[in-house]
Formats: structure tokens, C-alpha cells, sequence
């Protein structure tokens, strides 16, 4: 934000809105790494439901953005990805898995090691999921077993899986074993697919 005009001026029409909330990914990469985040996910929360569907799109005509088709925005800036989201657009919480609220973002993702998120209005930091998958060295699903199928992305569940031990160390739980393994069986050319997906997500194979 110090660095960028154009990334302040994106946060401070953010702050209108409600509670901006980092998650994920970009809170890891600030932590442990020396260059910025590849993309940066954020939260937006606000009591007023209808206020905060209405005023978003609003907020970003200034700015180059487009809808990803799961509801969310992306957000570009100085080359910077922003993925924003209304928490109530939030997958978990859409589905009902979770009361949306900041306390239950950690709990509503799909692994332990996403589970940390960190309010930039409040300076609340819930990272203990995420504390304890680097302390065990053990990627775990966070979700109940329940509602893991539920989730629209397993091809990118099963890519992270194997990204997050290469450059992170964690070995698998039984729990993402099996998960992996049944996505595998009733998956047709599963290999062709993680190619897709990680040209996609990361941009290269």
C-alpha cells in the first residue's frame, strides 16, 4: 500500500464497505517469504447484507475488474491480483457449512494449511488451524467429512495437495489420502486434468 497509490486507493474504497479481511495464501507469503503474493484474497464484512451486494460493484468501476463464476471479483492492480469476496458469497458460508462470521473463515476452508485470516480493521489474526498444520507437519482437510464432497474444485484440491507437500514439507493425512484416491477412481483422464488445472492456476505446468 505504501509502494502502490493505485493498491491504497483499492483498500481505503474497501474500508467504505466494512471489515477488510485477508486470507489464505497472501498472510503465508508476507510471513515466510521475501517477494509479494502472487494474489491476494480478500474478505469483505458487513453487517448489512443488501448494502454491501450493492455498493461492491459500485466500488470497483473505478478499477479493472470482472465476476469469476463463483460470485467473487478480480480485482487487477499495479499487476497485482485481488480476489475479493463478500463474506456472505463465501463457500462455506453460501452452503450454510458455517454462520458467516470472522471466526468461522479458518474453519470453513478446505485444508488446515489455509485456515488463517487476519482482519485489517479489527487487527484480529486467527491463525491457530494453520499454527498447528505447520507445527505437525500434516495437511488435513478442515471440513467435516459431510461436506467435503460439496466443494466445486477438486482437481485444484488434489494439485494443491501435492504443490503444498513439494514446497511446504507437509505430508498427507489419511483423510486427504482418501480424498485423493477417490477422486483418482471415478476421475476420466486424471492426469490430463491436473495439467489443466495448473497451467490455469499457476500459470505454468
Amino acid at each position: 500500500m505504501n509502494e502502490y497509490s493505485e493498491v491504497s486507493d483499492l483498500f481505503n474504497c474497501l474500508n467504505t464497505l466494512g471489515d477488510v479481511i485477508i486470507v489464505g495464501g497472501a498472510l503465508r507469503d508476507f510471513a515466510f517469504k521475501d517477494s509479494p503474493p502472487r494474489d491476494i484474497d480478500l474478505i469483505i464484512d458487513n453487517q448489512n447484507k443488501n448494502e454491501l451486494e450493492n455498493e461492491l460493484e459500485n466500488v470497483f468501476k473505478k478499477f479493472d475488474f470482472r465476476r469469476n463464476r463463483f460470485g467473487g471479483y478480480k480485482v487487477v492492480v499495479n499487476n497485482l491480483d485481488f480476489d475479493i469476496w463478500s463474506i456472505y458469497d463465501n463457500w462455506a458460508f453460501k452452503e450454510g457449512i458455517h454462520n458467516s462470521s470472522f471466526s468461522n473463515i479458518s474453519k470453513g476452508t478446505f485444508y488446515n494449511f489455509d485456515a488463517i485470516a487476519f482482519n485489517m480493521t479489527t487487527h484480529e489474526l486467527d491463525a491457530d488451524i494453520f499454527i498447528q498444520s505447520l507445527s505437525e507437519k500434516l495437511l488435513d482437510i478442515t471440513l467435516e467429512d459431510n461436506f467435503i464432497s460439496m466443494n466445486p474444485t477438486p482437481e485444484i484440491n488434489v494439485l494443491r495437495a501435492f504443490k503444498i507437500r513439494e514446497c511446504w514439507g507437509l505430508e498427507f493425512s489419511e483423510k486427504v489420502q482418501n480424498y485423493i484416491s477417490a477422486w483418482y477412481s471415478v476421475t476420466s483422464e486424471p492426469e490430463e486434468k491436473l495439467k489443466k488445472a495448473e497451467l490455469k492456476h499457476y500459470g505454468k505446468k
